[in-house]
């Protein structure tokens, strides 16, 4: 299952306070600044219950499952493990996170077991026998920005640019994701034609890998392949790395790598943890025009990336559109 902040502060409050009906631990939650919905609690709840985290008796209350035997400072303990991983991309051997962490080694191994369950800690290396965090685990509040507000953004760009322009995000399973498109004032438009498979030969797909750290990439790359679209294509793990740049406002350009007579301008808007969290603005131009139009297009693309990093607090939900 995956977890999140709230989760946890469920789980912790069903150890510290068992046998409240969900009315109950509703209203113990909403005490503590935790205000959410029915429905929301009631879907974390049934996840913690299908995991024997949390028992459910028959009549309606809710008590510590079997999993969380150590109690609260269990809990406790796994949020530290979190954090501590953080800081370790390559990983730490259930020793060295006790060590790192302040804890004994019984604690650290139970705090591994919890992020195992929750798909948010994964094996690193069976030979050394070390464990990371798996960000892709992990949930996060979604973004709160309406549809509307992102879609007059976009339009104020279009409208002031005359190109096409979307948000871009990739999915471990449906790939490149294309959403918020809206098409060039002339109908002119580029961007409808980028599959799902096109996240290393477009520059909204390249700019949301480089911020993937290099286990996320590879395993997206792997499940998606690197296909030649044209002779331009990055067809290799290492031809990509070496277009991929980690730094704030850079500007993408992927000229013909999808379409030999297209290129794309793109800025990272959002960055997160998980594989679908970095989103970026895109836009579209004939290749032929490139260098005429790119400085042209690249204020009013950096005055609307500006615009959606006020807004885009999340990670989007909108429906796919490609």
């Amino acid at each position: 299952m995956q977890t999140s902040e709230r989760t946890l502060h469920i789980l912790q409050t069903v150890l510290e306070k068992p046998g409240r009906t969900t009315k109950q631990l509703r209203r113990v939650l909403a005490d503590a600044g935790a205000t959410m919905s029915d429905q929301t609690l009631r879907k974390h709840l049934k996840a913690l219950i299908d995991g024997d985290w949390v028992l459910l008796d028959r009549f309606g209350q809710h008590n510590p499952g079997p999993a969380v035997a150590g109690g609260a400072g269990l809990i406790q303990g796994f949020q530290a493990v979190l954090e501590c991983l953080r800081q370790f991309p390559d990983g730490l051997t259930p020793s060295e996170l006790a060590h790192q962490v302040g804890i004994d080694l019984h604690q650290a191994r139970a705090a591994i077991g919890i992020g195992l369950a929750f798909n948010c800690i994964a094996e690193a290396d069976t030979e050394t026998g070390r464990y990371r965090l798996d960000a892709d685990g992990l949930m996060l509040p979604p973004c709160t920005a309406s549809d509307a507000v992102l879609n007059s953004i976009i339009e104020d760009y279009v409208t002031e640019s005359g190109h096409d322009a979307a948000l871009v995000r990739i999915s471990r399973e449906h790939g490149l994701v294309l959403s918020h498109f809206r098409p060039a004032p002339g109908g002119d438009s580029l961007l409808p034609a980028v599959t799902p498979d096109a996240a290393h030969a477009t520059s909204g797909g390249q700019a949301v890998l480089s911020r993937l750290d290099t286990f996320q990439r590879h395993r997206y790359l792997t499940k998606h392949g690197l296909r030649a679209f044209t002779p331009q294509t990055p067809t290799s793990i290492d031809a990509l790395e070496q277009i991929l740049v980690e730094a704030p406002g850079h500007l993408y350009v992927a000229e013909g790598q999808f379409n030999e007579l297209g290129a794309c301008m793109a800025i990272l808007v959002h960055n997160g943890p998980r594989t679908d969290h970095p989103v970026a603005l895109t836009t579209s131009v004939y290749r032929a025009q490139l260098h005429r139009d790119r400085q042209i297009l690249e204020v009013p693309l950096r005055r609307a990336a500006t615009a959606l990093l006020t807004v885009i607090d999340g990670p989007l939900s909108s429906p796919v559109q490609q």
